[in-house]
């Protein structure tokens, strides 16, 4: 099959979808204080329909995730949506940044990070240490019991990982992610939110990063700054790079040839390695062949049924489906809802 340069680009732009378990997370304090009525405006002003609240397997588009954040953050005026004991007001996170502009490196710069944060949060403190060459930054409970709120550990931890990376110029390298609680179910989504070793179960939460990487000098100007503000919390959230990951290396793989019918022992033969080598590595990261290439084939379909008109039986051919029926079997099993189903919800929205 043959696509034409202009379907070829819709599929190269930025894809990824995120579980309805972030709509859910950064909903409830909208609802807590203000009610149904604000939070379907909410919902509304990011093009999401009320419907997917009903969809544990619901997701969100990339934008559709960035307008929910920042409608929700506007609407509480609090900038980590209502996650922490204290609200984090409005105009925050650009005194945080520019405390860390005139710092000589990362690793200093994450220091004044916790500085700044400790000031702030009530049931937790942020603590920065240094062992066998790594830097961990761990959430510390400041009275024993605190509840903890996954979307409030999640966005932290990508807080500080897109803060460091951001800095640097480049996405840093994590070593690890460690989460005190259980493995969620959307943990999917962690093999692009959290570009390293990902673990639960953990007496804390913490990230790590190599002490070479905060050992490096940086140079950020406030015109720099103001794009990053602007775009946030794009730029933060979403990592860039994922070259460790087995994941992000194959689902790069397969956008680029979407439509055929790729194997595993394709990727094998492109990355030079072995069909046993490849399924160990897709192990490790607890996901396997077919789950990632599920995962595009659902993340495409979602852009496209929420942002063209393209018919069922176009876009699950351009899909690699051989036929719209195996497609729509295949998208309510992914999402529970059918495609004519979740666009005519999004079209409803907008009207």
């Amino acid at each position: 099959m043959r696509h034409n340069k202009k379907t070829m680009k819709i599929f190269r732009q930025s894809t990824l979808t995120v579980s309805a378990h972030f709509l859910h997370g950064m909903l409830q304090s909208v609802l807590t204080h203000h009610g149904e009525q604000v939070a379907a405006h909410v919902l509304a002003s990011a093009t999401i329909p009320q419907s997917l609240l009903n969809q544990p397997d619901a997701r969100l588009t990339r934008q559709q995730y960035v307008t929910l954040y920042r409608t929700v953050a506007a609407t509480l005026d609090d900038e980590m949506l209502g996650l922490w004991s204290r609200p984090i007001r409005t105009g925050t996170l650009k005194y945080l940044m520019l405390s860390l502009l005139d710092a000589p490196t990362v690793l200093v710069a994450l220091h004044r990070f916790v500085r700044f944060w400790n000031l702030l949060l009530d049931d937790y403190r942020v603590q920065i240490s240094s062992k066998n060459n790594l830097v961990r930054l761990a959430l510390i409970e400041r009275t024993p019991g605190a509840q903890v709120n996954l979307l409030g550990h999640e966005l932290m931890m990508k807080l500080i990982h897109g803060i460091a990376s951001w800095l640097l110029g480049r996405e840093i390298i994590l070593h690890r992610v460690e989460f005190r609680f259980a493995k969620p179910r959307h943990f999917e989504d962690y093999t692009f939110l959290y570009p390293g070793e990902v673990s639960f179960h953990a007496d804390v939460t913490s990230i790590y990063f190599s002490y070479q990487d905060c050992a490096e000098l940086f140079k950020r100007e406030k015109h720099d700054l103001w794009a990053f503000l602007k775009r946030a919390p794009e730029d933060w959230t979403f990592s860039t790079s994922h070259r460790a990951s087995i994941g992000a290396r194959t689902r790069e793989y397969l956008e680029q040839n979407i439509g055929q019918p790729v194997t595993i022992r394709d990727l094998a033969q492109t990355l030079h390695s072995s069909v046993r080598t490849l399924n160990r590595r897709f192990a490790d990261e607890g996901t396997h062949f077919q789950a990632v290439k599920d995962g595009l084939r659902r993340d495409i379909a979602v852009h496209r049924l929420t942002n063209s008109n393209t018919s069922i039986a176009v876009l699950a051919f351009d899909l690699g489906f051989s036929d719209a029926t195996g497609f729509c079997r295949a998208f309510k099993h992914w999402t529970g809802s059918s495609p004519s189903e979740y666009r005519k919800g999004t079209r409803q929205e907008e009207e």
